[in-house]
């Protein structure tokens, strides 16, 4: 059988949803049926994720690329999809835009996830772009949930039926723990939020939300994974709010499974989303969920967790310490979240991008 050449183009492979969900899909994908290259816009900074692919043998091609737009860059992503014989191309966030000129001289189909709100998205430039391309049928814009779908076909005035829907991915694989694995019970309720300090997350909501938290149940600990320009910021809030002793700023980690196993509550306060991969990741470590009603959340957040409006850190609160003092409701939440998550399985999720792959390069 003869291979498909795939190119996925991406801005980097740093730490973030749509480089993770890259990153999952490339592991996962049929390495017999797809001939994989991944393009990255900018220089390689040698995170877990390039290591890891080039470990299995995927090529990644490193285009250099300064801030701002760039000329100089569409000739070099020309020439990468080019080398590769590229069939079809799939893009992430602003790659797009790099990769539009050669699918369209070419007659290739360009793939587009789309990984947030439309209107959020992408700046104007590129959402321009796509919308012609989207209309000429040259570009397919593929929704991470259903109300993100909704979202595409307002936003692009498409059909809904023009916007295949993939769930984004998570590797149950790393969260089937054994028994003597699970946490044990503790004296200190711990929140975990993984997500970029920015200011779409919304962490300043969530630490007054904490302090509230704190002055009814001083047993809570919130425990904060990622980086961003905001962190110094946050500190001095918690400092402000009298928590920062209650409040591990943890960066940028690496073994999420590990953190999630740790903590007891997974919590989420963004002002919009997509779907968030973070919460599928608690879905699979049977943590139960608390986020905010945007975007994509309300597809996975159901009896398996609470949602709440956008910017009300006193019903955030409440919620918190309704499930701190519940653990029976925590474990009850936990196991339905674990369960909805076989949907959202790698295997599943790897297995519908190739058969878009296989439709729509088949159709150039």
């Amino acid at each position: 059988m003869t291979k498909i050449n795939l190119s996925i183009v991406i801005p980097s492979l740093q730490t973030g949803g749509a480089e993770s969900m890259a990153f999952q899909l490339a592991k996962a994908i049929n390495k017999s049926r797809f001939n994989l290259q991944f393009i990255c816009l900018y220089s390689s900074s040698g995170t877990t994720f390039e290591q890891e692919l080039e470990r299995i043998g995927v090529k990644i091609v490193f285009l250099e690329k300064g801030i701002g737009l760039n000329l100089l860059t569409f000739r070099k992503m020309w020439r990468a999809l080019e080398e590769h014989q590229t069939e079809i191309v799939h893009s992430h966030l602003g790659a797009c835009l790099y990769a539009a000129p050669w699918t369209l001289m070419r007659g290739k189909k360009l793939l587009h996830t789309v990984h947030n709100l439309p209107v959020k998205e992408l700046p104007s430039l590129h959402r321009m772009v796509l919308r012609g391309m989207f209309k000429l049928k040259k570009a397919i814009p593929v929704s991470i949930s259903d109300t993100i779908r909704q979202e595409i076909s307002r936003f692009y005035s498409l059909h809904e039926t023009a916007v295949p829907l993939v769930y984004n991915p998570v590797d149950l694989r790393h969260y089937h723990y054994k028994e003597e694995e699970k946490r044990q019970e503790a004296e200190t309720i711990k929140f975990v939020c993984v997500a970029r300090l920015a200011p779409q997350k919304n962490h300043k909501m969530l630490l007054k939300a904490f302090a509230a938290v704190q002055s009814e149940m001083e047993n809570t600990r919130l425990v904060l994974a990622g980086e961003g320009t905001l962190m110094n910021q946050l500190k001095l809030l918690s400092e402000q709010l009298k928590i920062s002793e209650r409040v591990d700023f943890l960066g940028n980690v690496e073994n999420i499974p590990e953190l999630l196993k740790a903590s007891d509550i997974f919590v989420l306060a963004s002002s919009y989303e997509g779907l968030p991969l973070t919460i599928l990741e608690a879905m699979g470590a049977r943590l139960p969920v608390i986020a905010t009603r945007v975007g994509g959340v309300p597809d996975i957040v159901k009896e398996n967790g609470v949602l709440i409006e956008p910017d009300q850190p006193h019903k955030f609160a409440e919620a918190m310490l309704k499930l701190a003092k519940h653990k029976n409701l925590r474990e009850r939440m936990g196991e339905q979240g674990f369960l909805m998550s076989s949907q959202y399985d790698i295997e599943t999720i790897s297995h519908k991008y190739e058969q878009l792959y296989i439709t729509y390069c088949s159709s150039s």
